[in-house]
């Protein structure tokens, strides 16, 4: 059974949202995503983070051991090569063809599609999966597709307030179609220069980052 984020967030508008809350949901991403073994703790002043990032870290430790480990493939971080660790790899994508799907964990790919798809609703560090779950509920839309692309060409990119631009990726706007997110993934102008483009397709997963990267043509883009 999947973990939940234990510390509540105060429901009435303008409240405090305990650092707890942020720090378990940071700890349960890096716990998912960095198998075999818990993640250290990151250093830090305050020690109500430290122990609920912790406890997170060992949640998703605990799932990613019973129900399969998630890729953080957008980091920006280096990123440790999980294709060997036992549970994971690529799925059947589930959209009634024979594509792949790879499960993945990470809030900033989430960051993007919540200010596509709900602009306003903010949501703190730590907290997009949260508050986007709940725009696609009120809204009533089940799934989310994002196309993305990295051209294996293209120079480090410059800072922006993009969080998948700052990673390196090129994206469009957020579809509810998966035809029309892979159209807008293939690159405009054909080249001989590999692009590897893909689709992030997402579900509301109450609090959680999950999300499933579905690559065309089934090659997926290069780890930096």
């Amino acid at each position: 059974m999947t973990y939940h984020n234990p510390h509540p967030v105060p429901e009435e508008p303008g409240m405090f949202v305990p650092v707890e809350v942020r720090g378990w949901q940071h700890g349960y991403d890096a716990g998912l995503s960095r198998p075999p073994d818990v993640p250290p703790t990151p250093g830090t002043r305050h020690p109500g983070y430290m122990l609920a990032w912790q406890e997170g870290a060992h949640a998703g430790n605990a799932d990613g051991r019973a129900e399969g480990w998630r890729w953080a493939f957008f980091d920006k971080d280096p990123r440790p090569d999980i294709s060997g660790a036992e549970s994971y790899g690529p799925l059947e994508d589930g959209e009634g063809g024979s594509g792949q799907r790879w499960p993945c964990v990470g809030e900033q790919v989430l960051q993007v599609m919540l200010r596509e798809f709900a602009p306003g609703d903010e949501a703190e560090d730590g907290l997009t999966g949260r508050v986007l779950a709940r725009a696609c509920t009120d809204k009533g839309v089940p799934r989310l597709y994002l196309p993305v692309r990295r051209d294996s060409s293209e120079p480090g990119a410059e800072p922006a307030d993009d969080p998948l631009h700052d990673a390196g990726y090129w994206h469009g706007p957020v579809c509810q179609s998966l035809d029309e997110a892979a159209r807008q993934a293939r690159p405009e102008v054909p080249s001989r220069v590999p692009h590897f483009g893909g689709v992030v397709r997402y579900e509301p997963a109450a609090e959680h980052h999950f999300f499933d990267l579905l690559p065309l043509d089934g090659l997926l883009a290069d780890r930096v």
